[in-house]
């Protein structure tokens, strides 16, 4: 499942689509890591990416956070 995520979001970002993607689940099922790879590769081309969180213990784990 989060290597579907991935393209879907990746695909939207590099067909200039505009959105926003809210990424949820319980602990241990790979949303850091699959924030980390988005904003890695979206950076890799140049576009600009922000990371945010809607909570402190999320907020945590963001870099700067």
């Amino acid at each position: 499942m989060l290597k579907r995520t991935y393209n879907i979001i990746l695909e939207r970002v590099y067909s200039n689509k505009s959105g926003v993607f809210f990424i949820d689940g319980p602990g241990g099922t790979g949303k850091t890591f699959l924030y980390r790879a988005l904003l890695a590769a979206i950076r890799t081309k140049g576009f600009i990416s922000l990371a945010t969180a809607s909570s402190g213990m999320a907020a945590s784990i963001l870099p700067g956070g």
